[in-house]
């Protein structure tokens, strides 16, 4: 039986490459976890439209909303690892561990992660006609009047929320979490003046911002926004080194083989490179920016150990 089993794994073994150099003869599936039209599957149906060139099959866009995301990343982790399924993840996926008690799967080690996509950062963002003039003012009055100063996000447990408390922790502050359904309301909110700020991305607030409803206090990248060249970020304003950035990424399940990792990479970093998919992803208030498949590894691993750090000082429980 012990030479039986050799002798099968290294026909398996065999086979793999044979498949694998002939990657992909049909098309390929392109789970996500949220709703169709939403940031996550414009992104996604963007690049499957041009990878679709680099692989010569197409690419199909299936949303699975549900549960953060998690419900794709589940189907994800248990189809077959031969490329014909991948998941476009977002930050949600670093940020479950820290929130569900009990994932159906190990957010790490059941993917075999391809590349990153694109980076987004948040808005902080007020009423044009607040009485926070800047990112200091809004600080400073949440300092000396703890637990009055009213933040809107997307929802709780979103990358929104979280980027909050991660700015709360490290301002040593503590803001009035008021959740919303979606981006949408958040900005109904502010608004109408039912909370102070809100924490958004650029797709979500930056029509407003131009049109003069909206007035953006901070940014929280690394650098300015290009198209708002005015407002500065967090690190230069109120807290150095202080960054929150969402992401979007590809992944497909571990174990997936090499080469056919690889040709997955290589239509990634070809799609993004491509002054339409870069001006795109750009016109949605992201960075395009691209990775290994090692990259992409440790940046999620890392990631999901900074979002339960936040849970944990925020004092949030895993349900």
């Amino acid at each position: 039986m012990r030479l039986i089993a050799t002798l099968l794994a290294a026909l398996a073994a065999l086979a793999a490459p044979a498949a694998a150099q002939d990657f992909p003869n049909r098309p390929i599936r392109v789970l996500h976890g949220f709703a169709a039209g939403g940031n996550a599957d414009i992104v996604a149906r963007i690049m499957a439209e041009e990878m679709r060139k680099t692989l010569g099959q197409s690419l199909i866009v299936e949303p699975r909303p549900g549960a953060g995301g998690n419900i794709a990343s589940q189907a994800t982790a248990r189809s077959d690892a031969d490329g014909y399924t991948i998941v476009l993840l977002t930050t949600a996926h670093a940020i479950s561990p820290a929130l569900v008690k009990s994932l159906n799967f190990d957010p790490v080690a059941d993917f075999q992660f391809l590349s990153m996509v694109t980076d987004f950062p948040f808005f902080i963002v007020v009423n044009e006609a607040s009485r926070f003039r800047t990112i200091q003012d809004l600080v400073a009055e949440a300092k000396a009047k703890p637990g009055t100063v009213t933040a809107g996000t997307a929802g709780v447990g979103t990358g929104h929320h979280m980027g909050l408390e991660l700015m709360s922790s490290a301002l040593d502050v503590k803001f009035v979490h008021v959740p919303y359904r979606g981006d949408s309301g958040a900005i109904t909110g502010v608004l109408g003046n039912s909370v102070d700020f809100i924490i958004a991305p650029g797709a979500a607030v930056l029509s407003s911002i131009e049109g003069g409803k909206l007035r953006a206090l901070a940014v929280t990248g690394p650098q300015r926004w290009p198209a708002t060249p005015a407002v500065p970020t967090l690190s230069e304003s109120v807290s150095p080194g202080l960054q929150m950035m969402a992401w979007i990424g590809f992944a497909a399940p571990k174990d997936t083989p090499r080469p056919v990792v690889d040709r997955l990479n290589t239509a990634i970093r070809q799609a993004v490179d491509t002054p339409d998919v870069r001006a795109r992803l750009a016109s949605l208030g992201g960075y395009p920016s691209t990775s290994t498949p090692e990259e992409m590894t440790r940046r999620v691993a890392e990631q999901i150990t900074l979002w339960k750090d936040v849970a944990a000082k925020a004092g949030m429980q895993a349900q």
